[in-house]
């Protein structure tokens, strides 16, 4: 895979991390519809363990973005 799809993937992965954190409750309603919103009602009614999710996500995005290849091409290079 590209390290620039890869890398998009990370961005936007830190960005919902960054809002769930911050805003567990408001970012959680914005997202009650569909097939997930019992889900989402869920986290919405749990907003401690929404913003630490919201934390770990980050952090996992981050970890991914540390491996990934310094020069465009293949994401991981064998």
């Amino acid at each position: 895979m590209d390290v620039r799809v890869v890398e998009s993937l990370v961005m936007a992965e830190i960005g919902d991390g960054v809002l769930t954190a911050l805003y567990p409750v408001e970012h959680c309603a914005r997202w009650e519809f569909g097939p997930w919103a019992p889900l989402m009602a869920w986290f919405k009614q749990r907003p401690g363990l929404t913003r630490i999710l919201g934390v770990a996500q980050v952090a996992g995005a981050l970890a991914v973005a540390a491996t990934l290849s310094k020069t465009p091409g293949r994401a991981w290079k064998k």
